[in-house]
């Protein structure tokens, strides 16, 4: 059986890279610079939970 070998699958090995991107975070207006290939911020920093009582 022959093997398939895909060009994409590699970048599923990095583990970062030295290539930047501009990332604007939040309601903040000024952007920042993370590696196009690493680690990024949490989706939610800090939710508000909001407890509520169901109508019965």
């Amino acid at each position: 059986m022959p093997y398939y070998y895909s060009e994409e699958v590699k970048w599923l090995l990095v583990e970062q890279s030295d290539e930047k991107v501009e990332l604007l975070y939040d309601s903040n207006p000024n952007t920042f610079e993370l590696p196009l290939i690493g680690p990024r911020p949490p989706y939610y920093y800090n939710p508000l939970y909001v407890p509520y009582y169901p109508v019965i």
